[in-house]
């Protein structure tokens, strides 16, 4: 399941989006829940990184990265960090405007995607909320930043 995960969030990077997402960052630091956090500083490096390897499908994707203001990850099997990360994410979209965009369940686990769509063209944030009761673990991705639709489209050209 941590791979489906791990996989399940790089696939979406690229995707995905501004607003600062304050509402999770007190799970930071906190004992039992696993968090990576990469700031707007990260991706404005990454962006500046110029390359000849790969030529201008990898610099078509670092200049992607410019616009990612942070990826916040948290994720927890303890049981009263579970039920606070629930609710959080259940207020939080009552609070703000983010659409969901796709969910599946795959036996004991529940994937939801969010999105907050700037204007046409224009993806401000995802959060990602997977609840797996077989493993008792909650996880939520929450990416922010301002990716341009148009840019998506080159990322199929990216791929080959």
């Amino acid at each position: 399941m941590k791979k489906f995960i791990v996989t399940a969030v790089l696939a979406a990077l690229p995707f995905i989006v501004s607003a600062q997402t304050t509402a999770f960052d007190k799970f930071e630091n906190t004992e039992g829940i696993e968090t990576v956090v990469i700031n707007k500083k990260m991706f404005e490096m990454v962006g500046n990184v110029q390359t000849t390897a790969g030529g201008d499908k990898t610099q078509k994707f670092l200049d992607m990265a410019k616009g990612l203001e942070g990826v916040k990850m948290f994720s927890t099997s303890e049981k009263k960090h579970r039920k606070e990360m629930i609710s959080t994410v259940e207020a939080y979209l009552k609070q703000n405007p983010l659409e969901e965009l796709v969910s599946f369940n795959d036996k004991d686990c529940k994937v939801k995607v969010y999105v907050n769509q700037g204007d046409a063209s224009t993806i401000k944030e995802c959060l990602l909320f997977v609840q797996n009761d077989d493993q008792k673990q909650v996880s939520i991705v929450s990416f922010t930043g301002n990716i341009n639709l148009k840019d998506l489209g080159d990322l199929k050209e990216l791929t080959k």
